[in-house]
């Protein structure tokens, strides 16, 4: 019988909200999509069942984490003049979708596609993509449409990225996973409240973002851009865990070559209230078993993973995603760690209940 574990009801980043930037690529288990990336608090105060057109010129573009915002100057439904705020997604994720920031500066004229705010006019909206002048589309929320051509990776030492639509992929498997009925109330308890905070894996590993792989003699260190903040992952290049593995939020790894496959093995878990993600809980005895293999054309990363919880999992889960060769991505790109201050700016805009 599976002992059970308290998770107490916190204030943490909501995971969760990070499917909300998949639910326009993914929409199996998009009843969980209301809640993404990095949105660091639920989106249901957006109708993400709803589009608007707003038309007008940018005001201010701030490009901070978790979220930036966009300005739109517009006309109001009174006729008089306006401003509309729009949330956007993190700055890696900015980036790996090759949104220009100096293509949305102040006068620039826009059309800006959005999820309207709850609330009603006047309130913050989800910014789905935007058009300049010029018919370029600028993606935030939604799927990026531009093509992109990878180049092939010496080894899966290097420098990658999951794109929005694997970002998407992933998010509704874990949306599908086994999880008990305990999870499933931890997670109704769960207060997401704008705070800025570092994701445990397998959470960590599924974002949009930039992360880095470095292959060393005796170990392997994967680092990952989250909201602005680095994950540092060490893998030792050993046989065996030691005995006295103190819990952390990143866990103990070791890893094994299978061939041309990294195979990651994880445990030493500290208790973690959205550590399966969704705002799911995890339990210490969290087991991961990662597999990272570079695809044939040498372009991708094939990133495996099973993760087992007698606590909050009745059985193992697993999903599977793709990781794109991204050399010209780097951390320094990254302007700005994630602020606390932006992370609690959306709470002037949640509709009075």
């Amino acid at each position: 019988m599976n002992r059970r574990i308290a998770v107490k009801p916190i204030r943490r980043a909501a995971v969760a909200s990070a499917i909300a930037s998949a639910a326009a690529t993914v929409v199996v288990g998009a009843a969980l999509f209301g809640a993404p990336a990095a949105a660091h608090h639920s989106q249901s105060m957006f109708d993400t069942s709803k589009e608007i057109v707003i038309e007008g010129t940018v005001s201010r573009f701030d490009w901070v984490n978790p979220h930036m915002y966009l300005l739109v100057a517009t006309t109001g439904p009174d006729g008089r003049p306006a401003i509309v705020e729009g949330e956007g997604v993190r700055i890696t994720q900015a980036l790996v979708d090759g949104l220009d920031r100096d293509a949305l500066k102040p006068g620039t004229r826009v059309v800006m596609r959005a999820n309207p705010n709850r609330g009603g006019w006047g309130k913050q909206v989800r910014v789905l993509d935007v058009t300049t002048e010029d018919g370029e589309i600028h993606p935030f929320y939604a799927a990026n449409t531009r093509t992109r051509v990878l180049t092939p990776a010496e080894s899966i030492e290097g420098h990658w990225a999951p794109n929005r639509a694997s970002f998407g992929a992933a998010m509704g498997a874990m949306a599908r996973w086994p999880v008990t009925a305990e999870a499933r109330a931890a997670q109704a308890t769960l207060v997401d409240d704008g705070v800025c905070n570092l994701d445990s894996p397998p959470v960590l590993s599924v974002f949009d973002e930039l992360r880095t792989i470095d292959v060393q003699q005796d170990r392997i260190v994967l680092r990952f851009d989250n909201t602005g903040d680095t994950g540092e992952r060490v893998v030792h290049m050993v046989d065996a865990h030691p005995t006295n593995v103190q819990p952390s939020l990143l866990g103990h790894s070791i890893g094994r070559w299978e061939g041309n496959t990294l195979v990651i093995d994880t445990i030493g878990f500290e208790a973690d209230s959205s550590g399966l993600g969704l705002n799911m809980p995890a339990g210490p005895r969290k087991h991961l078993v990662e597999r990272l293999t570079l695809s044939d054309d040498r372009t991708r990363l094939r990133y495996e993973v099973t993760v087992e919880d007698p606590d909050f999992l009745t059985a193992p889960a697993t999903f599977t995603q793709q990781w794109d060769h991204r050399p010209d991505l780097d951390f320094a790109q990254n302007t700005g760690a994630c602020d606390p201050e932006v992370a609690q700016r959306y709470k002037a805009h949640v509709p009075a209940e």
